[in-house]
């Protein structure tokens, strides 16, 4: 096995049977080539994962293909392209999205050695079940209900099957059940094979190619429902095929490529990895205009307050569009009384309601857009009789509420776990949610300024009150850095990478500044802290772990999983980007997770990991906080 970088792809080479999943991202879909031209997942935007299993089979002139053939697998984008070759032909797959259309497109090239017939059968599970979930736990309304009860609704459970052969291809179309269809449009000669009681689950498709030439089979897939946003015509999809294959291509074109990545092979990946994880999780479904979390927060789908701060950072100096488009959804789904969910849902209902990180990160993040794209139009944007602004300063409002006499706020409650850590009871005075409160009053603050100079002056006051109070109350002389937590009985004295924003948002005096980082470095950077077992895998997101069990719940339970330990690419970015501003190196955790994680045949940015523990999910949004740290090299970001 083996790594590589070029054009601003990854390439992997290994032996064919080798899996190398990539997840890919359209408006509309997600989905997993595997690197054998097989299709591990796909799924739909507020619908249901598909695929139970696909499988891929291959043969040349009769010959079962040799799973131990050498191949080379580039990704980049939304296309993965597979390479090996035989004593018979050289076989090239392509496979692909563009950017909007709800299919998946295949294509094999086979460049002939001597007379070659090609054949690919392909055979598949549905998942029935995953269906079964999406009903009744967000389609099972009375009406369903009643079509349960007495019968009805089992009238369609019965499957309906159509192969249609056309000029050149055969459309093999499955309505599986209600409207769920699972179509291919496959290139001629075709021929479907096992049918069960529902679909027709079994085809095989054939291509000749003479001695000397080229030749290309194409397949099309498409599944959803019919009579809604998600249906797609395979048919339509096979004859302008070429024009799709343009737009994936001309997409991977336009990917952007900042001056610190240019004559650097593995940078110009890495960032394009991370912008296209970032860009690709863009969605629009109605009114809903939002970044997604990741692969799995897509049903029902969701845009997160403190994700959507991360995420639309690396997005920012490209497509400050979609940033707006993203501040005016989340502002939607503010409560009446100010208060913030977790995130907002397609429907603008919440989801997890309260939490005392959404509230800043909502403000930041519209201060960051303003004065990155120069766009103050944003902050009169109509917001329920008031504007986009007034939301911001509602929400600030109402999340003061919780500040005590030492202006900092007070998570009041035995079992608070509100915030993006939330695995972790963090009652009392939290530096991090501290933190980010101080930067959403001096954002208030600024954007106020020629407004309302009154208000203005209110919110730097309670913001130099609040940073006063982070640097009284919770940093920690002896050990040189700031606390976790602490409340009336307890201190969490572990250093938590999430108070790296006490430096990026500029609440730390330079001295403690450094000497915080200097902490991180020895005991967060896993290759320089020997006490820590797991090896050199990247940052830890906290150490010492947390001392008390009873604090933990969840994945957080165990040493070096999720919060209590693992690695979040996004906060190893954050990291990097302080050591950026105060002129250390900071290579290490900007791209130490990469590199750790592409050998591990994780090939799109991952949520968290950590050796001893399953990884988190792919495609996570909020991973991409690395291209934005290339994209603003001279640490000026944050003022």
């Amino acid at each position: 096995m083996s790594v590589t970088y070029k054009n601003g792809a990854i390439v992997y080479s290994d032996a064919f049977h080798k899996k190398a999943l990539y997840d890919i991202s359209n408006n509309l879909l997600t989905a997993q080539f595997d690197g054998t031209g097989a299709i591990s997942k796909y799924a739909v935007i507020n619908k249901w994962d598909f695929i139970e299993c696909y499988y891929s089979q291959l043969a040349f002139n009769g010959k079962v293909f040799d799973l131990y053939t050498p191949k080379t697998v580039t990704m980049i984008g939304r296309t993965q392209i597979t390479e090996t070759e035989t004593e018979d032909a050289k076989l090239k797959i392509t496979q692909f999205a563009d950017g909007t259309t709800n299919a998946l497109f295949e294509e094999y090239e086979i460049t002939a050695k001597k007379d070659v017939k090609f054949e690919k059968v392909v055979n598949f599970g549905l998942n029935i079940t995953s269906w079964m979930k999406n009903f009744f736990l967000t389609r099972f309304t009375f009406r369903n209900l009643m079509r349960l009860i007495f019968g009805t609704l089992g009238s369609e459970i019965k499957g309906h099957r159509k192969n249609t052969v056309y000029d050149g291809f055969t459309t093999i179309k499955n309505t599986v059940i209600e409207n769920f269809y699972f179509d291919f449009a496959v290139g001629n000669p075709c021929e479907p094979l096992e049918t069960n009681h529902l679909y027709t689950n079994q085809f095989a498709a054939t291509l000749e190619v003479p001695a000397g030439e080229t030749r290309r089979m194409r397949i099309v897939l498409s599944a959803g429902t019919k009579k809604d946003f998600s249906y797609t015509d395979v048919a339509e999809c096979y004859r302008n095929f070429d024009e799709h294959k343009k737009a994936a291509e001309k997409y991977i074109a336009e990917l952007p490529c900042p001056e610190a990545c240019k004559g650097d092979e593995f940078l110009e990946a890495y960032f394009k990895s991370l912008y296209n994880c970032s860009l690709t999780m863009y969605k629009e479904v109605g009114r809903f205009r939002g970044f997604l979390a990741g692969i799995v927060y897509q049903s029902p789908a969701r845009t997160y307050f403190r994700d959507g701060y991360w995420t639309v950072l690396s997005v920012l100096p490209y497509r400050p569009d979609l940033v707006r488009n993203e501040i005016i959804t989340l502002a939607t789904g503010i409560d009446k009384d100010g208060k913030c969910p977790s995130a907002v849902k397609y429907n603008f209902k919440n989801w997890w309601g309260n939490h005392y990180d959404s509230p800043s990160c909502f403000a930041a993040m519209l201060y960051d857009y303003v004065r990155a794209s120069g766009d103050e139009t944003i902050l009169d944007e109509p917001w329920r009789g008031g504007t986009i602004l007034d939301a911001a300063v509602k929400v600030v409002d109402k999340l003061s509420e919780y500040a005590d006499g030492t202006g900092l706020l007070y998570k009041g409650g035995e079992y608070n776990r509100r915030d993006w850590c939330d695995n972790v009871f963090r009652s009392g005075y939290c530096t991090y949610d501290e933190a980010f409160y101080a930067r959403a009053l001096y954002a208030l603050s600024v954007m106020l300024k020629g407004r309302n100079d009154a208000a203005s002056a209110d919110y730097l006051a309670k913001y130099e009150k609040v940073r006063k109070a982070i640097n009284d109350i919770l940093w920690d002389t002896e050990l040189g850095y700031y606390v976790n937590y602490k409340n009336e009985t307890f201190t969490e004295d572990n250093l938590s990478v999430d108070t790296v924003i006490t430096v990026l948002f500029g609440l730390a005096p330079e001295d403690r500044a450094r000497s915080m980082l200097s902490k991180m470095e020895s005991l967060l950077e896993s290759r320089n802290n020997k006490e820590q077992k797991a090896g050199d895998f990247g940052v830890l997101s906290v150490y010492p772990f947390y001392k008390d069990n009873r604090s933990v719940v969840l994945k957080s339970s165990l040493p070096y999983y999720y919060h209590n330990g693992g690695d979040w690419p996004y906060w190893s970015a954050a990291y990097a980007y302080a050591k950026l501003m105060y002129g250390m190196d900071y290579k290490y955790p900007l791209t130490r997770w990469f590199e750790y994680n592409v050998m591990k045949n994780n090939f799109t940015p991952v949520e968290f990991y950590a050796p001893p523990h399953a990884d988190g999910s792919l495609l996570q949004s909020w991973s991409s906080v690395g291209a934005f740290v290339l994209s603003y090299p001279d640490g000026r970001f944050f003022g």
